[in-house]
């Protein structure tokens, strides 16, 4: 009588695993079609392990004149504004000799159809700072007591400031290429001026306290 209690309770036992395998079945054949392959998995959508895939087509700088080439906006209120001329023979930008500043200056810009350099540019905002005697730390005479302590200075400048000389430091040459990836960006300025024009000095410490 035992035994056949056992047997049933094994054939039971084995019915329900049975059973459950089968209604097991489609949904792990369900996740089997929804599995994530890798070419879907980043941006640039080809596999993990073939990076000559992934290399983009040849970036191709503009090769128009000074003067000759298309403006584009801004990417954003005081961007660097991108470079629409050949810069090949203007390289490399040194202190000592930047032909930039020949179209580039306040004074001759308008004159010569080029973007005036702003006034940020002719501006120091670097805390004259000095070690004093104790060691402690002087900044435009004032003794800062922690690691916290800033101080906010716009020393106006007759020149170039010696921190702006290098200007492909910020300003790219416009290029053209297919991208990988395309960028739905869209800029929203606080006003159409941003577009080509700057105001970061005069906004510099806008919402600071």
């Amino acid at each position: 009588m035992k035994m056949k209690m056992m047997l049933g309770a094994l054939t039971a036992v084995t019915l329900l695993m049975v059973g459950c395998n089968d209604t097991a079945t489609p949904a792990k054949q369900e996740v089997a079609k929804a599995t994530v392959t890798e070419e879907s998995l980043g941006l640039r959508k080809t596999d993990l392990y073939s990076e000559d895939t992934t290399v983009a087509d040849e970036t191709k700088y503009g090769t128009a004149t000074a003067g000759s080439g298309k403006f584009f906006d801004r990417a954003f209120d005081n961007a660097p504004p991108m470079i629409p001329h050949d810069v090949e023979e203007m390289l490399p930008i040194t202190i000592n000799d930047n032909q930039c500043k020949s179209c580039h200056m306040p004074e001759v810009a308008k004159s010569m159809g080029a973007t005036a350099i702003p006034k940020s540019h002719f501006t120091d905002l670097r805390p004259r700072t000095n070690i004093g005697k104790d060691g402690s730390v002087v900044k435009e005479g004032q003794v800062m007591t922690g690691v916290n302590d800033t101080l906010t200075v716009q020393h106006k400048l007759s020149s170039l400031s010696g921190s702006r000389f290098n200007c492909s430091q910020c300003h790219a040459p416009q290029s053209t290429g297919d991208l990988i990836v395309q960028n739905n960006f869209r800029p929203d300025f606080q006003s159409s001026d941003m577009k080509r024009g700057s105001n970061m000095l005069d906004t510099l410490n806008a919402g600071v306290e």
